[in-house]
């Protein structure tokens, strides 16, 4: 059965009432699946899998402090493990309980992180093109594309097709899903990012940085599937299959063509049946046959 279209938005207030984090929330039945968007995008990235999967998953989206409809931070702590400290309040909240939680570039660290906060309390782990050593040129690239964003667009169209000259792998549709909810009206007519800008000021990855992140992927007990889109200038494959099935306890690998960093943008349609997939193989009732992942 697909899901119907409603979604709900709320927002939950966390760190003793300092921050206030913006949910989009498909209703309170399902296995609960928790999506993480990546640095410079909000929960708007998610809508083409939300409303192409079916109802016997609950959708919760989060957009990330600082970023769409959640509070800016004044000391600008936009670091991967205080976000998954926001999350996890966030699930507290909602009262949330073994979600599988699915992690997209930076949103994939979060993940990580807050897998290793709830231990066994995690059913299912999803890291799309994101892993060790991806502090390059690619990573740069999608700094720059923050520092870049003009202030104002006269639309959202506009948005979605600067996006698009940026992003010539992505699908239209999924564009302006995100742009739909990355810009707010101003005083004046226009449109202006939600963004904080200085969520692109988070220090590079080193090796120190590099060897706790191997370290927390041979931690994790619960299924995993990495995602990584056949052009990622960020995760190669060499990387992408260490972490898969050298470093994950319980890991496969999904490499979705026509792709490249942006996995859930680029090729959708392929993206969402490959999550959806792995989603159904979490399921008491699924059967026992070999794996359809590349």
């Amino acid at each position: 059965m697909k899901r119907p279209s409603f979604v709900q938005r709320r927002s939950v207030r966390i760190r003793n009432g300092r921050f206030d984090i913006s949910v989009e929330d498909t209703g309170e039945s399902g296995a609960p699946c928790v999506l993480l968007h990546g640095r410079g995008e909000c929960s708007g990235v998610w809508r083409t899998l939300t409303e192409s999967a079916c109802a016997d998953h609950r959708f919760v989206s989060i957009d990330l402090r600082g970023h769409g409809d959640s509070s800016w931070d004044p000391e600008r702590a936009y670091d991967a493990r205080t976000l998954a400290g926001d999350v996890l309040e966030v699930l507290f909240a909602l009262n949330i309980r073994k979600p599988v939680l699915i992690g997209h570039s930076l949103g994939g660290s979060v993940a990580l992180h807050l897998t290793g906060m709830l231990e066994q309390f995690t059913s299912g782990l999803v890291l799309v093109d994101f892993g060790p050593y991806s502090d390059g040129p690619g990573s740069q690239s999608v700094l720059s594309e923050i520092r870049e964003t003009p202030a104002r667009f006269d639309s959202i169209d506009e948005y979605a097709q600067w996006l698009q000259e940026r992003r010539p792998l992505a699908s239209g549709r999924a564009l302006r899903n995100l742009a739909a909810h990355a810009l707010r009206r101003t005083s004046t007519g226009g449109f202006e990012p939600k963004l904080d800008r200085a969520v692109a000021d988070d220090s590079p990855h080193d090796a120190a940085r590099d060897m706790q992140l191997w370290a927390m992927l041979k931690s994790v007990r619960c299924p995993s599937l990495v995602v990584r889109g056949i052009g990622s200038a960020l995760l190669t494959p060499q990387v992408a299959w260490r972490m898969a099935h050298q470093a994950l306890p319980k890991g496969q690998l999904a490499t979705i063509s026509r792709a490249g960093h942006s996995v859930m943008t680029d090729n959708p349609d392929e993206f969402n049946t490959t999550i959806q997939t792995f989603l159904a193989s979490l399921s008491p009732s699924a059967s026992g046959g070999a794996s359809c992942f590349r």
